[in-house]
Parts: C-alpha cells; sequence; structure tokens
C-alpha cells in the first residue's frame, strides 16, 4: 500500500487531517511506514474521473481511497462498482460519513483522524481486506 487518496470531493480537508494526525503524534508512525497522502492531481488523474476508474487505479497503485459519503447510482458509481469488482484481498475505501461534522467539529475531527490513522496502520499490516468499505469514524464513540 502506497497511502491515501483523497477523491476530488474530500481533498481540501487532506491537509486538516495532515495536520491533525501531526497533532496526535499519529503522522511519524505513518511516515515511518512511508504512506503518502495525495489528490488527484498528485497522480495524474483527473478531477472528472469516473467512480469505477478511479477505484480500478487505487487498487492497481496501491491507494486506499479516502472519498465522501455520496449515494450515486449509476453503473460506474463507486457503490456499483464495489457491488461487482471488490474481492477479499483488496484495499478498503474510506468514506466520511459527515464532511460538514468534520470540517466544523474539532473533537469529531480527531476521532476521524485517529481512525484513519488507526486504519491505515492495519491495512498496511494486511488488516481490513475484507470489508469493501469501511465508514469513519467507526466503532462506538470515544
Amino acid at each position: 500500500m502506497r497511502g491515501l487518496l483523497a477523491d476530488v470531493n474530500v481533498e481540501g480537508h487532506l491537509w486538516y487531517l495532515r495536520q491533525l494526525l501531526e497533532i496526535a503524534d499519529l503522522w511519524n508512525i505513518l511516515n515511518e511506514l512511508d504512506l503518502e497522502f495525495v489528490t488527484l492531481g498528485d497522480v495524474g488523474l483527473p478531477h472528472g474521473i469516473d467512480d469505477r476508474s478511479l477505484w480500478n487505479h487505487c487498487q492497481q497503485d496501491g491507494w486506499v481511497l479516502l472519498t465522501d459519503n455520496r449515494n450515486e447510482e449509476d453503473a460506474d458509481s463507486l457503490a456499483a462498482t464495489l457491488a461487482d469488482s471488490w474481492r477479499i484481498g483488496q484495499l478498503p475505501v474510506l468514506t466520511l460519513a459527515k464532511k460538514s461534522r468534520f470540517e466544523h467539529r474539532p473533537e469529531y475531527a480527531k476521532r476521524v483522524a485517529t481512525d484513519i490513522a488507526e486504519l491505515l496502520f492495519g491495512v498496511a499490516n494486511g488488516e481490513y481486506l475484507n470489508v469493501p468499505r469501511i465508514i469513519v469514524p467507526f466503532g462506538p464513540k470515544r
């Protein structure tokens, strides 16, 4: 796994996520694993790329995809792609449950950052490869 690739709908949130990870002393752990945080432009993908092509790129190049919670249901939507293409052992998609809460509630944002760090560390160590999508934050409220 190379790291985290932010979808166009959350790429502006990537810097904030990284800041939260640095404040929580989690960035160094991820950095030791040589994990990168990148946007579509960083990897040469157009902003208008369809979900299926984006997901395939992530799987081929080793990126965990970070996206927001959206519900497009066409043949190339993320939901359709995961339903017909995802197999055990492939990288999961991390979906930000409530983007506006992440933007406006610092405690919620810290929880999201901590969960993403845990998930990325786990994926790098062979965990979480049995589910196609993980909603963050996950688990009970802390």
